[in-house]
């Protein structure tokens, strides 16, 4: 339809074929631009945190989870629905008036209306019990938003880190291939041997070798992104996070732990827990009913209407009512206990995190500020000698290596603390 409008703008008789189809590349070049920008600009991590929240299905089905629990709070202090009552009473089944329903003076066709009356602390504590279940799965949307968020802000961490080493190995590309050729210069000036060109060769093959090694862990860490966002592979990795810095003081972490994100779901659970306990306490005071009756009998006789009120007996406490209160206790005292270990486990692990966040911290300086630039330095000397005639081939073999393993450490070391950070960044259900 766009390309008939353009068309329609372009009379023939005025403007050639030639003219329109370069009016309607023209229409056309914007959107493809648009899309083309859209696809190159980076993608940060807070950004693929958002989107990911946005999108990831489990996150859908916990608020749907809400909106359920949520829907049940009203009916749950309700009075149950009247019932209605159609019956025959008393039909004669022998002698001649035999299911008769006109001839004996007992029998009636009867409607009734009944309403059952929970007391009011029952109604009370099921309403409670509803809004502590609602309580509970808003808990568990926050963790799912915040466990989501983590594992999307890893598989970021990941590509990014992947991207990193692939840039620095790949820095020593040159180098290789200088080594290689001061071999070479070796052989023909007759100071190196065809052993050594062999070795020289090798080493640059050992590099072309990891550098394929870190390529196919990039495809991994992209798959693994595109787990998350399908269309992140469209996108380039944007500026990382300072992974130095925490949004609160570490130290404050650890006296917040009930706050944690595996334990917000536990105030809920206690609560539903103890009004377990108090609706199991409420069944020992009775509930009442009340019933209305009409009932029409032979055109001899007079109609009646019934009347009738029921209440509850619960008389044998000790056999239904107290052996459920002590297992609705059991159980309160079970969450309890279970969310004191869950603290502890949670802060040690929080320990341990931060514990890792701050080695790898102060490794990552002494990386930048020693042993990266050191590592250079000496692979460099090491070549400059080795042209010099000062050393043999085997120091710069030697130097090279250590600078490979040097880069690789340096950004796994990176890795491990962006990983660290993202633990204790999205541990606690906060502003971000």
């Amino acid at each position: 339809m766009f390309q008939r409008h353009v068309r329609n703008a372009c009379p023939w008789s005025l403007v050639s074929s030639m003219a329109c189809t370069v009016v309607l590349a023209l229409a056309i070049a914007p959107a493809s631009e648009v899309h083309a920008q859209v696809a190159e600009e980076p993608l940060s991590l807070l950004e693929a945190v958002r989107m990911a929240e946005r999108d990831a299905p489990m996150i859908t089905a916990r608020q749907a989870a809400v909106s359920a629990a949520e829907s049940a709070v009203d009916p749950a202090g309700r009075l149950p629905d009247p019932e209605l009552a159609l019956g025959i009473r008393d039909l004669p089944v022998t002698t001649d008036d035999r299911f008769s329903l006109t001839q004996d003076d007992f029998t009636m066709r009867t409607v009734g209306l009944m309403q059952r009356f929970p007391n009011r602390e029952k109604r009370q504590f099921r309403t409670q019990r509803a809004q502590a279940d609602a309580e509970r799965e808003r808990a568990m949307l926050a963790n799912e938003r915040l466990v989501t968020a983590e594992a999307v802000a890893r598989a970021w961490i990941v590509r990014a880190g992947a991207e990193r080493r692939l840039e620095l190995i790949e820095s020593l590309r040159p180098r290789s291939i200088a080594l290689a050729a001061a071999a070479s210069a070796a052989i023909v000036s007759g100071r190196g041997t065809a052993a050594d060109g062999i070795a020289a060769r090798a080493a640059q093959s050992m590099l072309e070798d990891r550098i394929s090694v870190v390529r196919r862990e990039l495809e991994e860490a992209k798959a693994e992104l595109a787990r998350w966002l399908p269309e992140a592979d469209l996108r380039p990795i944007g500026a990382a996070p300072d992974f130095s810095e925490l949004k609160v003081n570490p130290d404050a972490l650890l006296s917040n732990i009930a706050h944690h994100r595996e334990l917000l779901a536990f105030d809920a659970a206690e609560h539903a827990a103890q009004t377990e306990v108090a609706l199991a306490q409420a069944e020992k005071r009775p509930d009442w009913s009340v019933e209305f009756s009409y009932g029409q009998r032979g055109p001899s006789y007079s109609n009646l209407v019934s009347l009738e009120f029921r209440i509850g007996l619960p008389v044998f406490p000790g056999r239904r009512q107290d052996p459920t209160i002590a297992s609705k206790r059991a159980l309160a005292e079970q969450v309890s206990a279970e969310r004191a270990a869950a603290s502890r486990m949670h802060t040690a692990a929080l320990r341990k995190t931060l514990a890792g966040w701050r080695s790898a911290n102060e490794r990552a300086r002494r990386y930048e500020a020693e042993l990266l630039p050191l590592g250079d330095d000496r692979a460099e000397a090491t070549l400059a000698a080795y042209r010099g005639g000062r050393v043999d081939l085997q120091a710069p073999l030697t130097a090279l290596n250590e600078a490979v393993e040097v880069r690789i450490a340096y950004t796994e070391l990176l890795s491990a603390r962006g990983q660290a950070w993202a633990e204790l960044h999205f541990a606690f259900a906060e502003e971000r």
